[in-house]
């Protein structure tokens, strides 16, 4: 059967993927087993399993099997822990600060399948909590597990947007955190700003990592910053490197000239730039911000465009049905406008019948024998008529 991948979103351990051979849809419910115990989560994305992914020696260690879909039981456990834990949480914050120990309390999760809790915390040092976890064994009748997350696992599981205006990267695709630091900055030849360079939990972004390598593999085939070339009697010095668009940027002192390296070495050798303009490259071309591979965006774009024509089909048959009716409609009128043609001469030529006319009175023209009684006569006034 083919397999598909679950991801499933916990804020102690972020989003990971699960692995089933079972039809599960996105906003199920399923039980996953993890390192600090078996928890319920919804699922967050479904996409099957690459043929790359599959033929690795480590797939079920890097894509765990989920333990079940949510059953009935499981379900009723959900409508009654959520209530459970915000009670746990806030208790546990109480008797830490009755304790006078510097933490905050997080988040509570209740194992589905034992007797224990796992409550995640912050401090800005190590904690001695063996007190906290003996009083609140003794509150709650459960096996507690207190665990310190650091400021990015903090952002990890509040979430939040970043400075590219997308999901943080620790609460979608990112499973562990690397060391990062400013050094990958100066690579990038970036403005050594923390703050800028920072991001939701304070630390350096984890980006900075993701472009390094290629910085530090294409670095070395540009020139340094501030190195000095002679070119038709003019002295220019590097004041700019773009990696990403392979521009180079010189001052001759009272001006600047965007160059690549290929007109670069020309300079160098004293020989003619090329004529030919510099033409910037899309350095958004084939990027995929996804996480989930090139191929999987490919199908995303064919289904879209798949679900367009679709669309467009459903519109040009509407419009056609519309025109069929409009010309149904233009027939009935014409067909009872014949219709009443029809009935008026029908009319016309029909013999009148006085019997059908005798209560209202009326006599037509055609039967009036006496036809002197039609015409009408001018009355001419006399002088005594007023009188009279």
């Amino acid at each position: 059967m083919h397999t598909s991948l679950l991801g499933i979103f916990l804020d102690f351990q972020g989003l990971k993927f699960y692995q089933t051979n079972k039809d599960v849809k996105v906003g199920s419910f399923v039980a996953v087993e993890t390192e600090h115990g078996t928890f319920l989560s919804k699922v967050e994305k479904v996409r099957p399993a690459t043929d790359q992914e599959q033929g690795r020696k480590d797939f079920l260690t890097l894509f765990p099997p989920i333990l079940r879909v949510a059953t009935f039981q499981d379900l009723d456990f959900l409508k009654t822990s959520g209530l459970k834990e915000k009670n746990i949480l806030a208790e546990s914050q109480r008797q830490a600060d009755s304790l006078k120990l510097e933490m905050k309390m997080l988040s509570a999760h209740l194992d589905c399948d034992e007797n224990k809790v796992l409550i995640t915390f912050t401090a800005d040092g190590r904690v001695d909590f063996r007190e906290l976890v003996r009083i609140l064994s003794g509150l709650f009748r459960l096996r507690i597990e207190l665990r310190q997350i650091g400021p990015r696992d903090q952002a990890r599981s509040i979430g939040g947007i970043g400075a590219c205006g997308l999901p943080l990267c620790c609460t979608t695709f990112l499973k562990t955190f690397d060391g990062i630091s400013i050094s990958m900055a100066k690579n990038q030849l970036l403005a050594i700003n923390i703050p800028k360079l920072s991001g939701a939990c304070g630390k350096l972004m984890c980006c900075l990592k993701f472009e390094d390598a290629c910085y530090t593999e294409l670095r070395p085939t540009y020139p340094k910053m501030g190195e000095k070339i002679h070119y038709k009697k003019k002295d220019y010095t590097v004041t700019g490197i773009n990696v990403l668009t392979d521009t180079i940027t010189l001052n001759d002192g009272s001006s600047y000239e965007n160059v690549n390296r290929e007109q670069l070495e020309r300079m160098r050798k004293g020989l003619e730039k090329s004529t030919e303009p510099i033409v910037f490259k899309d350095i958004n071309s084939g990027v995929n911000l996804s996480g989930l591979g090139i191929n999987d965006t490919n199908k995303r774009i064919a289904k879209i465009k798949e679900s367009e024509e679709r669309r467009m089909e459903n519109l040009s048959r509407q419009n056609n049905g519309g025109k069929r009716d409009r010309r149904d409609n233009r027939n009935n009128n014409q067909r009872n406008d014949r219709n009443s043609r029809n009935n008026d001469r029908r009319r016309q030529n029909r013999p009148f019948s006085y019997s059908q006319n005798k209560e209202s009175g009326f006599i037509p023209v055609s039967q009036i024998a006496d036809k002197e009684v039609l015409s009408i006569k001018g009355h001419v006034k006399k002088e005594g008529d007023d009188k009279k």
